[in-house]
């Protein structure tokens, strides 16, 4: 008997966790349209000779060349990196066979731009008369510009995730849900960035006559989502 009095009690609580732990679980979405505030401009650059040496120093005057042109701008928005370094074999491949022909010294230059403006402008035709080389240009959303945009992101989802949970609720005739649990997880997606190539077909004359690049980068979607969900009572 006593056996039964001492279980009676937990049953009841049990039976009354689970009546207050009845739940409707939504997910919030939200999606942002916004432009990008930043450029990537990836250049692959190399240079061959039969000694490493002569390839490696052709090689380095070629990246200086670049920065030094892009500092004789004057300008500030942009960031000049250098990686990707390796040096090789020049090997050359003919007639199922292949023969060994010097070395080859490559790296890749990348220029970012926070400026798309006159600033990117002014970059791009500075590297086309940098010499004989082509490069590719990635518009994105800066780190920056998406941590901005991250608050007005969560808003739009938690509001999504209660619009839904009310929708739910009312055409299962619940009158009153209230919030019992959140889950958040940083499940932004990445979009890919759109590139624009830029190539220079032959040495072009700094006096020749032509027009500036234009440029129009793409609207970038953004976008975020909230579990929560929301307790209610038989």
């Amino acid at each position: 008997m006593k056996k039964i009095l001492i279980l009676l009690p937990m049953m009841l609580l049990a039976f009354g966790l689970i009546a207050q732990n009845q739940v409707i679980e939504v997910e919030g979405k939200s999606e942002l349209r916004i432009l990008p505030d930043e450029a990537l401009i990836q250049l692959s650059i190399s240079e061959k000779s039969m000694k490493v040496s002569d390839a490696t120093n052709a090689l380095n005057k070629k990246t200086k060349s670049i920065e030094d042109a892009l500092k004789k701008t004057g300008l500030k928005t942009y960031e000049f990196y250098v990686d990707n370094y390796h040096v090789g074999v020049n090997r050359i491949y003919a007639r199922n066979s292949s023969k060994d022909s010097g070395y080859v010294a490559s790296q890749s230059v990348r220029v970012k731009v926070s400026d798309l403006g006159n600033d990117l402008v002014k970059i791009t035709e500075t590297l086309h008369q940098s010499g004989n080389m082509g490069f590719n240009i990635q518009f994105s959303v800066s780190d920056q510009l998406r941590k901005n945009s991250e608050k007005e992101l969560i808003e739009l989802a938690v509001a999504d995730a209660k619009t839904k949970a009310q929708i739910i609720a009312s055409a299962l005739g619940i009158s009153d849900i209230k919030v019992h649990r959140v889950s958040y997880g940083n499940t932004q997606k990445d979009f890919f960035p759109m590139a624009r190539e830029s190539k220079m077909m032959m040495a072009m004359d700094v006096a020749e006559d032509r027009s500036e690049a234009i440029f129009r980068p793409e609207e970038r979607k953004i976008n975020e989502s909230i579990t929560v969900s929301f307790a209610f009572e038989n």
